[in-house]
């Protein structure tokens, strides 16, 4: 399982060494020799090495130089030193290149094999850790990347509608209250010489002001109103749109109504596999080019049967993300399916999602 190279300018003591040791016991299963340190590195260059037993005095090349050397070389290597002599620069220079232990000749097997045992103990452990670690950073990266996109959706699509609302405002109120200003003169020139031409004026000017305040108020009611109140289609291109400007990306889009007897939660199903889709197709597939399709369907016209094709690198069904899993789970639990394929012509990845117009009953969900 794991691989040690031994290295001393005595030849003998490198041929006891591999001999005399109870290797296997400690899952060592291969045993490299060198009686120098350049051979030691042509044996590094050549074999994959785990653990690095070398003697500190040798001549041309010293251990602690070896050491060096091969930890640029192979960062993943465990280093034992084994010396005659007990100076303390030897030691301080061996915990400078973080060797695992510092062995006086004669070393004696007993303290080898506990520094052997600690070494592959802390390898196997690091084996077993290493996939866990590698799925907890790929999910995190992912959800790090979700994040980001969807604050950058928010940001984009919250700035833009308090624009719109704002200039609305600013349109409505700006140009209603110059009129009234102006007829609110005209009255008060008009009241001193015909009474009832001026009161019309007046009477004009508080219908004005009156539907102004009206469309104040139906802009306000638009900032309060709620995802689940949005028109689905509208909410779906108003989604698309944005994020072709905030992506630099071209979505092709085909909604087929009608639409209006999707319940919310279905409707917030559909936005979400959309926005994970393209969040999908831009951060995985790298896609430029989307197509979109939503339309009835089924034998009572009773479904919606969701389509987003991509053209970035197809999808790898091996590694399913956390998205895409939380997105399958939602669309079981309204009673829909959920498929994502690669596809050869035209090259990229399609989802598919059948989902009924209205939410499952209790008892009817899976």
């Amino acid at each position: 399982m794991f691989s040690i190279l031994i290295v001393d300018d005595h030849k003998h003591l490198v041929e006891s060494l591999a001999t005399t040791i109870p290797w296997e016991q400690y899952d060592v299963t291969c045993i490299y020799t060198a009686f120098s340190g350049m051979e030691a590195l042509s044996v590094l260059e050549r074999h994959k090495v785990d653990i690095l037993l070398t003697d500190i005095r040798m001549p041309g090349m010293s251990g602690l130089e070896l050491i060096e050397q091969a930890k640029l070389r192979c960062g993943d290597i465990d280093c034992l030193l084994v010396t005659g002599y007990a100076e303390f620069e030897y030691a301080k220079r061996a915990i400078e290149l973080q060797a695992v232990d510092y062995l006086i000749k004669p070393v004696r097997d007993e303290a080898l094999l506990a520094s052997l045992s600690r070494i592959v103990q802390r390898r196997k452990q690091r084996i077993q850790e290493e996939p866990e670690a590698e799925a907890l950073r790929i999910e995190l990266e992912q959800l790090k990347a979700d994040l980001l996109l969807a604050q950058t959706l928010a940001e984009s699509s919250i700035h833009e509608e308090r624009s719109r609302i704002a200039a609305d405002i600013h349109d409505l109120v700006g140009h209603t209250l110059t009129t009234t200003l102006v007829q609110i003169e005209a009255a008060k020139r008009l009241l001193a010489k015909n009474k009832d031409e001026g009161l019309q004026r007046l009477d004009f000017s508080q219908d004005l002001v009156r539907k102004s305040l009206d469309s104040i108020r139906a802009a306000v009611q638009t900032i309060q109103q709620s995802d689940t109140e949005t028109d689905l289609e509208s909410a779906l291109l108003h989604l698309i749109r944005t994020t072709e400007r905030a992506a630099d990306i071209r979505v092709t889009c085909r909604i087929t109504p009608p639409l209006s007897q999707v319940k919310p939660p279905v409707r917030k199903a559909i936005c979400h596999a959309l926005q994970e889709g393209l969040t999908n197709g831009i951060r995985h597939g790298k896609a430029s080019r989307f197509e979109f399709e939503l339309h009835a369907g089924g034998d009572a016209g009773d479904r919606l049967h969701f389509a987003l094709w991509n053209d970035g690198v197809p999808y790898d069904s091996s590694k399913p993300g956390f998205g895409l899993k939380a997105m399958n789970e939602r669309v079981c639990r309204l009673g829909g399916t959920v498929d994502i394929a690669a596809t050869d012509e035209p090259r990229g990845t399609r989802l598919s999602i059948s989902l009924p117009f209205d939410e499952p009953q209790e008892g009817e969900r899976a």
